[in-house]
């Protein structure tokens, strides 16, 4: 445990509104207790920020290897990257065995009624199942498959061996903190191992009808300055529809070990599927 504390204001939900100026560098129990302080909470969102893009690649790197090429450091906006719908929840490359470890973004232009982006808890939720529902999952294996489409349900429960997917247990424990976490999502969770169709969709819907229940979710109004850093694991994030003529430039800067490519070499760095999918498009794997 660190000395150095920061003072924070905790959501009802998930996270925490931290009250410090990130434009200078952190020494070592400072950066001890960031990285405390984010594995507690899950989101971290530090306002009226003045970053430079080296600055939010320094505070990432307190907690571990940022990626710079390949899609992990990239500037995104309404009309680019990801395009204009809205987001499925999801936690970033769950369908590979090594999810990206940490996310940011940083509000650089940000207009009125930008889209809101939402987080839900893995861990809350756990606590909050019924006790007939948590027994379903003790033992059960869930499959993630790269989604077809990133803003609708269009997951397949049967997928050929080429498409990137991963099978783990339904409940896993957090690499860092050892918490047990439901690691299921909307956008990716194709099946339940062991269970026919119908049994398998009607678990999940059951998941995530808690997963993504009102009590569970932070929805985050965006300002420009803003600074949101999350735990990849423990939550999983999702965005409303971006209205049309509204400013939302923002930077993501990514902490993980390996890229998309690295993880998914069936498609290579100039894939013009991967990028018409990043793009908002639909992902054609036939």
């Amino acid at each position: 445990m660190s000395d150095f504390a920061f003072e924070h204001t905790q959501f009802p939900t998930t996270g925490s509104e931290v009250d410090y100026d990130l434009s200078h560098p952190l020494g070592d129990a400072q950066q001890q207790a960031l990285r405390e302080l984010l594995y507690g909470q899950g989101v971290l969102l530090f306002r009226n920020q003045s970053l430079s893009d080296e600055d939010q690649t320094r505070v990432l790197g307190y907690f571990g290897n940022v990626l710079i090429e390949e899609g992990g450091h990239r500037e995104i906006s309404a009309d680019g990257n990801l395009g204009s719908s809205g987001l499925l929840f999801h936690s970033d490359l769950a369908f590979t065995p090594e999810p990206f470890k940490l996310l940011s973004l940083y509000g650089i232009e940000i207009g009125d009624e930008c889209a809101a982006t939402l987080f839900a808890s893995n861990a809350r939720v756990l606590n909050r199942l019924p006790p007939d529902l948590r027994a379903c999952l003790e033992s059960a294996m869930a499959t993630n498959i790269i989604p077809p489409s990133q803003s609708e349900r269009l997951v397949a429960f049967e997928n050929p061996d080429f498409v990137p997917q991963t099978t783990r247990p339904a409940i896993i424990s957090h690499p860092v903190t050892g918490q047990p976490l439901l690691f299921i999502c909307e956008q990716q969770t194709a099946r339940i191992e062991g269970l026919p169709k119908s049994e398998s969709d009607a678990l999940l819907e059951a998941l995530f009808a808690h997963l993504y229940a009102p009590e569970n979710v932070y929805r985050h109004a965006w300002r420009p300055g803003d600074l949101l850093i999350w735990d990849n694991i423990a939550v999983q994030h999702a965005r409303s529809t971006q209205r049309q003529g509204v400013k939302r430039r923002m930077r993501r800067v990514a902490v993980a070990d390996k890229t998309f490519f690295q993880l998914c070499p069936q498609f290579p760095p100039d894939d013009a599927r991967i990028a018409a999918w990043g793009a908002g498009g639909r992902l054609e794997l036939a």
